[in-house]
């Protein structure tokens, strides 16, 4: 077997063999946390922490709508007994007053060690008669019943007071005792899963158990659900629908440009070839150093498909008629060598940038161009037809051939286009250039966040963006932090800065706190004496309140209240949505309501003196997050322009035309930047993405036209050149440019533009002098 043969075959088993791999290994996360920074600090990095794994990220918000009132409640009833036992969630509620039953229940056996106004005042005679007095006056109230089943118990009232300091500054509507929304056409339920918001296949499997209990509950209604693990999964699966058929249009529309130009269905296929082999070689290295694959990357690498697919067509559209395919090899090669090192080096600036995700497409894009590259010149240049040169269609000798000589040289060219990038920019001014707002990237289509954010509403439970952040080295210093806090809030709220808040140290107070409590519990004979002494002259009987005395002795001795002794509760959910750990230690998130003076609050809580205490805004702390890491972002891309241009200058071993090669390339880029910034489209970071992807397309573009400007007879064989690779390209991210998914889209319409500027920025600069201008 001859050489070129066993290097197809081995290039034929190693596609292969990359292949089984990736289907059956390869598993794709649709995580967008992947594409945050990781955090540069203790509270960013919390921030992150609570995106991918907090409670708040496994809470499903859910509506059953399409039948009466009355089925409803029904649905809702059925529906929530089902999922109480369903493996994939903890806890499931609808605001219904027997399933809260466990509740009321855990608050009145915990009552002494979660109460704050609990003092040693309380068991004093004049308290406990205080007490009963208010006892006595709610019986006749409307918590009548509620005060008669608990007054044996608990005669100062704990458990009703730490209810009422729990309840939700908004509550839902109950219709038939169960929650709905304000109209009362859509009956509500919350459910936690176990699997966190970053764990998509748990996610996709609570979803299944979701739809399974609800057509297993009966009933007429209709199912509608949402949370961030879910709509992950819908995401997920709305970005692989369309990148499917997104991909299967501009592969049909690639094949017809290609069929076109060559004639023949070998080349085509030879074409095909480097593409396949280099998104198969990216996704597994991918898999292989990284552990994951995300959704966003895979969309994003399957766009390889426009720009590998141009490395066999650098080679055959440069055919001549007669022309051994070890002559074209060898006349093309250098070239074709700086195009995939150029393209490499574009990539190796996402590695850089300090988000998983952009990593993520830097190994990709970096393995898969290489790949490509190497697959092109070892495989696929074997295999070039011998007549391919004679099959080319040849190029119309239409009168604009002799308009694409120009008067001016091209160091006045290139001195116009920096002109019009100047100008650009001071149009683009007054515009804002770059878009950090961490909303705008989500890749979640617009019709799926609309409906999560009325649920969220109708729940009364709106999306919180000021907060305050305590950290601490444990859970107990964070909740003493917490309660420390506790006076400068109040004195917030009675100032007017702000409506409410949400302290975890409410729900679980810390070791101190509960010792103190403790601490202020009479021993038995101390409280029977002063109890006694309260009744006199009261309507109750002495002997009523054994329950209370047992219940104090009990609370004297009990160990303390953790947030384990509320797991599985909504209680347990509300604390493990507010408090959690990293590798820095522990934090707990305080949500604020009603920020009407955000200065004045900040003040108020820096006056604390405790700088493990912070308040934020949610929005701008992502975007100032997010704005740092786009300017390590900017700094690496021009370190992968430089690196670009020392690659040119050695491969061409000149570096004056180093510079003429990119510097069209660098103004045709920036151009497309400054037309997408004035053409309202702030640059985010899938922009520059694009962008850097674009330098590293029109550099090849740039190549080629250089050789035409320098090598006599190449002209009419490189605009062949420019207009298929070109053609192939456009079709490839045109495609994407009509996508619904925000991420897909930018990234289409960035290198559409981009390839266009570049093209146009290339042709202008590198056109033959017009005979009337030589020797000015």
């Amino acid at each position: 077997m001859s050489g070129r043969a066993l290097r197809a075959v081995a290039l034929l088993v190693a596609v292969v063999l990359l292949a089984a791999y990736a289907v059956a290994r390869v598993r794709v996360s649709a995580d967008f946390a992947a594409f945050l920074p990781a955090g540069a600090d203790p509270t960013q990095r919390a921030l992150i922490q609570q995106l991918r794994e907090g409670a708040a990220g496994r809470l499903v918000l859910i509506e059953l709508s399409g039948a009466p009132p009355g089925a409803l409640a029904a649905a809702s009833q059925a529906l929530r007994a089902r999922l109480a036992t369903e493996p994939a969630f903890r806890y499931a509620a609808n605001g219904d007053a027997l399933a809260a039953r466990r509740e009321v229940e855990l608050i009145g056996a915990q009552r002494y060690a979660l109460s704050r106004r609990l003092t040693t005042a309380t068991f004093t005679v004049e308290g406990l008669r205080a007490a009963l007095a208010e006892r006595l006056e709610g019986l006749y109230g409307s918590a009548a019943p509620l005060e008669g089943a608990l007054l044996a118990q608990d005669p100062t009232g704990e458990t009703l007071a730490i209810l009422r300091s729990l309840a939700p500054a908004q509550a839902p509507r109950s219709v038939d005792g169960v929650w709905f929304d304000p109209a009362g056409a859509r009956a509500l339920l919350v459910a936690e899963t176990v699997a966190s918001a970053a764990d998509l296949d748990g996610q996709a499997a609570a979803v299944a158990a979701l739809v399974a209990s609800h057509a297993a509950a009966g009933g007429a209604s209709s199912l509608s659900f949402s949370s961030p693990g879910t709509l992950a999964v819908a995401s997920r699966a709305a970005i692989a629908r369309e990148a499917g058929i997104l991909s299967v249009v501009s592969a049909l529309l690639i094949l017809g440009v290609l069929a076109w130009t060559y004639r023949s269905p070998r080349p085509v296929l030879l074409c095909a070839l480097p593409a396949a082999a280099g998104l198969l070689a990216g996704v597994c290295a991918v898999h292989w150093g990284i552990g994951r694959l995300n959704g966003i990357t895979l969309a994003f690498g399957a766009t390889l498909l426009g720009e590998a697919v141009d490395y066999p067509s650098f080679l055959f559209t440069q055919v001549a008629p007669g022309e051994a395919p070890a002559q074209t090899r060898m006349r093309v090669g250098p070239l074709l060598r700086l195009a995939v090192l150029t393209t490499a080096c574009g990539s190796v600036a996402l590695l850089a940038a300090g988000f998983p995700g952009l990593v993520e497409l830097g190994v990709l894009t970096l393995v898969g161009v290489l790949v490509a590259g190497v697959v092109t010149w070892w495989g696929v240049a074997d295999w070039i037809p011998t007549n391919l040169g004679r099959a080319l269609p040849a190029l119309p000798d239409l009168p604009g051939r002799a308009a694409w000589r120009l008067p001016l040289r091209p160091a006045w060219r290139m001195g116009l286009l920096a002109l019009a990038v100047v100008v650009v920019a001071l149009v683009d001014q007054r515009r804002v250039y770059f878009d950090d707002d961490p909303a705008h990237l989500n890749p979640l289509p617009a019709a799926l966040a609309a409906a999560d954010r009325g649920r969220r509403a109708a729940l009364g439970a709106p999306d919180v963006r000021n907060v305050i952040l305590v950290r601490g080295g444990t859970v107990d210093d964070v909740l003493a932090r917490c309660e420390r806090l506790r006076a400068t809030l109040d004195g917030a709220v009675a100032a007017d800065a702000l409506a409410g808040f949400d302290l975890v140290s409410d729900i679980v107070p810390s070791a101190a706190a509960q010792a103190r409590r403790r601490a202020a519990l009479p021993d038995a004979p101390q409280l029977e004496r002063d109890l006694a002494l309260a009744l006199t002259g009261t309507p109750f009987r002495a002997d009523a309140f054994a329950p209370f005395l047992r219940d104090v002795a009990a609370a004297r001795v009990a160990a303390p209240v953790a947030p384990a002794t509320l797991a599985g509760t909504a209680l347990g959910l509300r604390a493990a949505a507010l408090l959690g750990t990293d590798a820095d230690g522990a934090y707990a998130v305080v949500p604020l309501r009603g920020v009407k003076d955000a200065a004045a609050l900040g003040a108020m809580v820096r006056a604390m003196g405790e700088p493990e205490v912070t308040t934020l805004d949610l929005r701008t702390a992502a975007a100032t997050m997010l704005a740092a890491y786009r300017q390590r972002a900017l700094v690496a891309t021009a370190a992968g322009v430089a690196l670009i241009l020392a690659v040119l200058a050695i491969g061409l071993r000149d570096l004056r035309r180093a510079g003429r090669v990119l510097a069209p390339v660098l103004a045709g880029t920036l151009l497309a930047a400054g037309l997408l910034v004035a053409g309202g489209t702030p640059l985010t970071l899938f922009h520059l993405v694009a962008l850097l992807l674009v330098v590293g397309i029109g550099v090849n573009y740039g190549l080629f036209a250089d050789r035409a400007s320098t090598a006599p007879g190449e002209g009419v064989r490189v605009v062949r050149t420019l207009l298929v690779v070109s053609a192939t390209t456009l079709c490839a991210f045109a495609t994407l440019a009509v996508s619904s998914i925000p991420v897909l889209h930018a990234l289409g319409t960035t290198v559409c533009a981009g390839v266009a500027a570049c093209l146009a920025a290339v042709a202008f600069v590198h056109a033959p002098l017009a005979p009337s201008s030589r020797g000015r």
